[in-house]
């Protein structure tokens, strides 16, 4: 069980579900690559948390008005803990664990040190404790704190029926041979609250006509899509036509990296991994007949092969050895039966149903969306204010990454997140992924920077309908099913190109695949929600009732 302190308080075990769950709108076709984690309510300390069957005391006010409860909750380790009611979603934990289960721990921990660790003139089993308290104290009482507070603090949250949000923060832990273990932990739990009518809801439909340059527009992809490259001369070759050659790198005019293989369309602002804004212009000026190199200053991006030069500027240099142009197939019967059609009207035809079934689908997310704004905006509801800010930190950091993968220079990348997200804060949480210690930070979560407020106010409102579907999914009975998750998974391979169990046993082996099923769950509730709905077409009449 992850155990975190003050200062990564904020980063929960449930961001990238919230992240999926939240955005993912509706179909297969659109969302098949929607992963995440963890959803709220199995956060690291109340998914390990022991197993214990006592009721939680009912909470008295106390004199600060603060609710609190008292009670040995653990025959294991006899810890006596406290719980504050601090807000809506807060609770301050006090406990401690009793020193004879301290002694048991330390003895262990020591007894199995003594039994593994070599010293030079004593055997194994044999080094005086003494001497391992000395050279191995700070290390052994770590442990021990970690694993005491672990356990303990998982049994208080099962006893105390907290419904955990994140990962914990302590406050204050301190551990002596001679006296109890005690410690402080600040958390937050799911928020309660009440959901309005959701059934019912009164939306409109707006018309999805297909229009007829729609589906010429399809058909012209359907076009380019079957082109062949064919050789052209260099007269001809233009911003649309296929440049083949290779690139040469330079840092400080000395060659970092030559004779990469590379073809790209000036229209794509693409060579290779390098995005050039200028691509097209720079080719249009380029004296391709008298063979010159095009000459390009470029950024590497984050991704590249060779990491020394990751995010640097380098000068690039490339070889035209070929030039190749799109030829397009004719728009006649022989094109359709190329696509295994008997007509070019049965193209036609094809591709205005296609249109049309996609144009629905747009609808019903669209009505979807209204439904949910209306029961959003008649549901009041406190968040997790530590939620929020993770959410915040994580969504700057992944606009970061963004950014950089692009090739965007850093100083530009810097002017972007705070135009976008606002003066830039220290993240609450400190390095993604980075593993809490046990060691209390200085101050309190209250001491954390707060997001920008702009930046939180659509990540707040993700967060918010997060819970509203969970709970109407509860409510309804909702869940994703198994045949349900295998159908995603093996249209997500299919797109992907990679055999579906194997992608099955990734998003399994990363804890994505909890995600997956949430998602899922989500676009089911939304469906739900407009089946159950009153929707008037664009005449304003009710439509007729959805099977």
């Amino acid at each position: 069980m992850q155990v975190q302190t003050d200062t990564e308080s904020t980063e929960t075990v449930s961001e990238d579900t919230l992240s999926q769950s939240t955005t993912s709108e509706g179909t297969a076709d659109e969302s098949a690559a929607t992963t995440g984690t963890e959803s709220p309510g199995m956060g690291a300390a109340s998914s390990e948390a022991a197993s214990v069957e006592q009721a939680p005391a009912e909470a008295a006010p106390d004199g600060d008005g603060s609710a609190k409860t008292e009670q040995p909750v653990d025959e294991t380790l006899g810890t006596r803990a406290e719980v504050e009611v601090l807000g809506d979603c807060k609770r301050r934990i006090t406990a401690s664990v009793p020193v004879e289960k301290v002694r048991e721990e330390l003895d262990r921990n020591y007894k199995e040190l003594a039994s593994t660790v070599q010293l030079p003139g004593f055997r194994k089993g044999r080094i005086p404790r003494p001497l391992l308290e000395s050279r191995f104290g700070k290390e052994i009482e770590s442990d021990v704190k970690q694993s005491l507070l672990s356990v303990s603090l998982s049994e208080v949250i099962e006893a105390q029926k907290l419904d955990v949000v994140g990962s914990p923060t302590v406050t204050e832990v301190e551990l002596k041979r001679d006296a109890d273990m005690t410690y402080v932990v600040e958390l937050e739990v799911r928020p309660e609250f009440e959901l309005p009518q959701y059934k019912a809801i009164e939306v409109s439909r707006e018309a999805v006509p297909v229009k007829e340059e729609d589906v010429e527009e399809r058909l012209q992809a359907l076009r380019r899509k079957a082109a062949k490259l064919e050789p052209v001369d260099l007269a001809q070759a233009g911003a649309d036509s296929v440049y083949i050659g290779k690139y040469t790198l330079f840092r400080d005019a000395v060659k970092v990296k030559g004779g990469v293989d590379v073809s790209f369309l000036p229209v794509s602002k693409v060579l290779g991994p390098f995005f050039v804004e200028d691509l097209e212009e720079r080719v249009k000026t380029w004296n391709i007949s008298a063979g010159e190199p095009l000459k390009l200053t470029v950024r590497v991006p984050a991704d590249y092969s060779d990491e020394v030069l990751r995010g640097k500027e380098a000068e690039l240099e490339f070889v035209l050895e070929e030039t190749r142009k799109s030829v397009l197939p004719e728009l006649n019967d022989d094109f359709a039966k190329s696509l295994e059609k008997g007509s070019l009207d049965e193209v036609r035809a094809d591709i205005r149903k296609s249109l049309e079934e996609l144009a629905r689908r747009d609808s019903d997310r669209k009505v979807e969306a209204r439904i949910l704004e209306k029961i959003l905006g008649s549901t009041t509801l406190a968040l997790p204010e530590g939620l929020v800010a993770g959410m915040v930190s994580r969504r700057r950091l992944e606009r970061e990454y963004e950014l950089l993968e692009r090739g965007m220079p850093p100083e530009e990348v810097k002017a972007t997140l705070v135009r976008e997200w606002g003066a830039e804060q220290e993240s609450p949480q400190g390095e993604a992924g980075e593993t809490a210690s046990t060691e209390p930070a200085p101050g309190g979560p209250e001491s954390a920077p707060q997001p920008a407020a702009a930046a939180s106010e659509e990540i707040r409102r993700e967060i918010k309908e997060y819970f509203v579907l969970e709970r109407i999914a509860s409510n309804e009975k909702i869940y994703a099913t198994e045949e349900e998750v295998d159908k995603r998974v093996y249209l997500m391979a299919t797109m992907y190109g990679i055999p579906p169990g194997r992608l099955l046993e990734e998003l399994r082996s990363s804890g994505r695949l909890e995600g997956l099923r949430t998602s899922l769950r989500s676009e089911k509730v939304r469906a739900f929600l407009r089946k159950e709905a009153r929707i008037l077409g664009p005449d304003g009449q009710p439509e007729a009732a959805q099977a």
